[in-house]
């Protein structure tokens, strides 16, 4: 009975196109694919600040404490952090192109990281610009979540406490929405412009015509993607924390026989030399460790698309065959 259902029929086709891709092992498809993975792993961050101005009535403007910014000059400071945002922008953007570039070199020729980058620049865009829209409206919703309680009084008298109560299953709702959203996005949209020469919206458009045609399979798929993405981010944890300690003990060695020799500040940067290296050394491991991850889910999810809709199958060869 679940061979009816789209997402549990694609496996077997999934598994044995990611073993043909990559199996015998061949190092130069892995490490392609291992920098893909780190792009399309995408970014976070955010910070803020709780600087408040006193009261300029009558009061002398120089003894206005000054905000420290690290020990840095403010307009060092502000350079430093507008060159951070342009580089993390930058990073998504890329991230957003090798999307595409990663559906052509699982459908359309060798892994290569460059021969259709430049064609996929302006689809990346596209996604590129959806993603900040989708955080925009991320906080958009929770900022204007937040305002309606304070206006409407249900945050009024409230503890702090009791008010993150409320906000945390709010939070979680809008979270998994925009989550299943850009899954949805990835997975399905992101080849059907490909396939359809379109754009996001456009791709969007009939990505949901898909999907709103057979409500109950996109609803199975939803759910079995979300728990094989659970599943597969313990796994993914379990072996990084091996290669972590395999690669770790060894430096935390000679961090103790370091502790020896050295005091003081040259200990400290001894320290934050190891840690560098261990991190230079752990990176390349991590990455190939999402190699068969990001190559089968991306199959799996091009062979669900085309048991939807088979005018946008990418996938030419039979399911027992991939493309090497």
């Amino acid at each position: 009975m679940t061979a009816d259902y789209h997402a549990f029929g694609a496996f077997d086709g999934a598994f044995s196109r990611t073993k043909s891709l990559l199996w015998p092992f061949n190092l130069g498809i892995w490490l392609r694919l291992a920098v893909i993975a780190f792009f399309i792993g995408g970014f976070g961050g955010g910070g803020g600040s709780n600087y408040s101005f006193p009261d300029r009535g009558g009061r002398d403007m120089s003894s206005m404490p000054v905000p420290d910014f690290f020990g840095l000059a403010p307009t060092t400071f502000f350079l430093i952090l507008a060159a951070v945002i342009v580089l993390a922008l930058l990073f998504a953007y890329v991230g957003s192109v090798f999307q595409f570039v990663l559906v052509d070199c699982l459908t359309s020729g060798p892994v290569s990281l460059s021969r259709t980058f430049r064609e996929r620049m302006g689809h990346g865009l596209s996604f590129f610009l959806f993603e900040i829209l989708l955080a925009f409206v991320f906080i958009a919703v929770m900022v204007g979540f937040v305002v309606f309680g304070f206006v409407t009084g249900i945050f009024s008298g409230v503890s702090n406490v009791i008010a993150l109560l409320v906000l945390i299953p709010v939070i979680l709702l809008l979270a998994l929405v925009v989550g299943v959203v850009l899954m949805l996005t990835v997975d399905f949209v992101v080849p059907v412009m490909i396939a359809d020469r379109c754009g996001i919206v456009e791709g969007w458009r009939r990505v949901y015509g898909i999907l709103r045609a057979d409500l109950k399979n996109a609803a199975v798929y939803v759910v079995v993607k979300v728990i094989l993405a659970i599943v597969a981010a313990l796994i993914m944890g379990i072996l990084g924390l091996i290669v972590l300690a395999i690669i770790g003990v060894p430096l935390f060695i000679v961090a103790l026989l370091a502790g020896f020799f050295a005091n003081g500040p040259s200990m400290i940067w001894a320290l934050v030399l190891l840690i560098v290296i261990g991190i230079l050394i752990a990176l390349p491991f991590l990455l190939l460790l999402q190699v068969p991850f990001v190559t089968f889910f991306r199959f799996y999810s091009l062979d669900v698309l085309r048991r939807f809709s088979p005018a946008h199958d990418l996938l030419a060869e039979p399911e027992g065959d991939a493309a090497a």
